[in-house]
């Protein structure tokens, strides 16, 4: 092996390493974003809970203010 093969071996290790390095960054970006996405969905998730209880209570208390009319 001489030192063409040498600096060209060196070369392309240091490039995977490079490249493992910035897809680590980029993996590490969307996890990030994965659970931002997540708990927005879960917020989301809650207020739609809320706002179908709401519903349903509204809906009761037309019902009882309809027979308090009649």
């Amino acid at each position: 092996m001489n030192t063409k093969d040498t600096i060209w071996i060196i070369g392309v290790i240091l490039a995977l390493g490079v490249t493992w390095g910035m897809t680590s960054q980029r993996i590490s970006a969307m996890e990030h974003d994965v659970d931002r996405l997540e708990n927005a969905l879960i917020t989301f998730t809650k207020m739609e809970t809320r706002l179908a209880v709401i519903e349903t209570e509204v809906k009761n208390m037309n019902k009882k203010l309809d027979k308090i009319r009649k």
